[in-house]
């Protein structure tokens, strides 16, 4: 459901995501009752039911629905984390495009099953057909988004492949698929172990090594590593993470800045030496001036928006 305006600005490689009432608000109950839903418990002394109107009809109606937002209905199952109804739409729409529609946000149903941390609906919906390539209002994909949020769970669920029981497991494009996930950047250039390092998300930047993310790809403003974004957030734990995880000790920015050059920097004590153990080495003294100091504040002013 969309959002009339984010209510903070977006931190590196995030997406504006609704807050308050709205993220609640929706027209779930404006869909009454029908085969695809359990029908409601019936008062004391009231009137059975009459019967259901056209199943065709009906589920014509429940797959037109639209809120203002332009949330679908099974964007509401996924909101209201209504099971039975989310298993229901799902078999009337396997493999079709209604499962990849976008909200106001851009978001489908999968980002939105991701934002909120459900796993099995994640798993339910990549089974059915779910696309993981879909990016919403802020260039991310569903990956992205569980790095953002910190929902690893979610991360294995999409990097694992669908788990379909009409058709064979195709390994091969599994691997494609993951391989893409990991390499799709958002409108900031960022890759999903980008988003994991700057939220110094531990499990998630190991999970995403293991996966094959590429320890050493830059991002495209200043062409800071992963490891260089670590030593910014100030994590020697995700830092050396990356560097066992195959990272380069001496990746350049650019302007030919190193991450320890960056380390040397901070008030971090530990990182210096850490990079050093790894086989970072000191630049020439006549580059450890602080003349250049104009990226290094660039770079402070990203980590902390």
């Amino acid at each position: 459901m969309a959002a009339a305006a984010p209510a903070a600005p977006a931190a590196p490689g995030e997406a504006k995501r609704p807050e308050g009432d709205e993220w609640c608000d929706s027209g779930l109950g404006s869909l009454g009752e029908g085969p695809l839903g359990p029908p409601l418990p019936a008062s004391p002394g009231a009137e059975p039911p009459e019967p259901l109107a056209d199943p065709a009809a009906w589920l014509r109606h429940v797959l037109s629905f639209v809120t203002e937002d332009g949330d679908t209905a099974l964007h509401l199952a996924v909101i209201h984390e209504h099971e039975e109804f989310l298993e229901s739409i799902l078999r009337h729409t396997e493999h079709s495009p209604y499962l990849d529609l976008q909200n106001d946000l851009g978001q489908s149903a999968l980002h939105i099953a991701v934002v909120l941390g459900l796993a099995g609906a994640v798993r339910r919906l990549r089974a059915a057909g779910a696309a993981v390539a879909v990016r919403e209002r802020g260039g991310h994909t569903p990956l992205h988004l569980a790095c953002r949020e910190g929902h690893p769970a979610c991360a294995r669920a999409l990097l694992g492949g669908p788990e379909r029981r009409d058709c064979p497991r195709d390994p091969r494009k599994e691997e494609e698929e993951r391989r893409a996930q990991l390499e799709s950047v958002n409108y900031d250039g960022y890759t999903p172990l980008h988003v994991a390092v700057l939220r110094r998300d531990l499990e998630l930047v190991q999970l995403l090594l293991r996966a094959g993310a590429d320890p050493d790809r830059p991002e495209p403003s200043c062409g800071r590593s992963p490891l260089h974004l670590a030593v910014e957030a100030q994590s020697p734990e995700v830092a050396e993470c990356l560097l066992r995880g195959g990272a380069r000790p001496d990746p350049r920015t650019f302007s030919g800045f190193t991450p320890l050059y960056s380390a040397r920097r901070r008030p971090d004590p530990r990182l210096p030496p850490l990079l050093r153990r790894f086989g970072a080495r000191d630049p020439p003294s006549s580059d450890s001036s602080d003349s250049s100091d104009s990226e290094g504040g660039a770079e402070d002013s990203e980590v902390s928006r």
